[in-house]
């Protein structure tokens, strides 16, 4: 068998004495002489070889027209013929199997809350417009005044078509509620001639006891316009915008 041979003998290690290095001298700072700052020349004020207007970009011009189908150009120059905040319903409230064959037991109003509902409406000639908002460039869609009947509701014997607005609370639990609307709610019906349910106006009259019946007044009048007068401006824009929105009204 082979084997590896013997490591070799290697001399004993040693080190040599470092040799003493010379001494290094530093030199004491030299001071620097005094800085001299001379003061700044004035110079005079710049002149424009040109007119600087002449090389700017122009501005961007403002051309956006107001809207003629917005609640201020409706007004004209003429005004509205009634306009105000009120709770919009269209229709009546659909019945389920239980309220059609078993109205004695299951057939409650419906109701909801005012603010739930509540949108802005402006009377202009023969058209009640609809806003969500006064300030909407358009309006939801108008109702034409021709072929509705407008009805104010007895509160203590409401229409069977229509919708609580607001019911009122008779105690400290939120949940028993009088299923009548607050004293101050007045609500006007819109009947179609042919005595259909078209829809339901609810104003708060808490600020003003006559706003359900100008409201009245305002669309009788408007029903009253007859073909071939000579109208304003504002009220032919109305009568315009009005043939397009009745096309928008909520089915029933």
């Amino acid at each position: 068998m082979d084997l590896a041979s013997p490591a070799p003998k290697v001399e004993p290690a040693f080190a040599t004495k470092a040799q003493q290095s010379e001494e290094i001298t530093v030199e004491a700072a030299v001071p620097s002489k005094t800085p001299h700052v001379e003061s700044v020349r004035s110079v005079g004020p710049a002149e424009t070889v040109d007119d600087p207007r002449k090389y700017a970009p122009a501005a961007a011009k403002q051309t956006a027209k107001p809207s003629l189908l917005g609640a201020a150009a409706l007004r004209g120059n003429t005004g509205s013929d009634f306009e105000s905040k009120a709770a919009v319903l269209r229709g009546a409230p659909k019945k389920d199997l239980l309220k059609r064959f078993l109205p004695i037991i299951f057939d409650e109003r419906d109701f909801v809350a005012y603010g739930e509902v509540e949108r802005f409406i402006l009377v202009k000639g023969s058209c009640c417009f609809v806003f969500t908002e006064e300030t909407d460039p358009s309006p939801l869609y108008s109702i034409p005044l021709e072929d509705i009947v407008p009805k104010l509701e007895d509160p203590k014997k409401p229409d069977k078509k229509s919708v609580t607005i607001s019911p009122k609370t008779v105690s400290s639990n939120a949940a028993m509620r009088e299923n009548v609307s607050k004293e101050e709610m007045k609500t006007v019906l819109l009947k179609y001639r042919n005595g259909k349910h078209a829809y339901q106006f609810t104003f708060d009259a808490s600020k003003d006891e006559s706003i359900a019946k100008r409201f009245i007044d305002a669309l009788e009048r408007g029903q009253k316009v007859p073909e071939g007068k000579v109208i304003s401006e504002s009220v032919a824009n109305a009568k315009a915008v009005g043939k397009k929105g009745a096309k928008a009204q909520p089915s029933i």
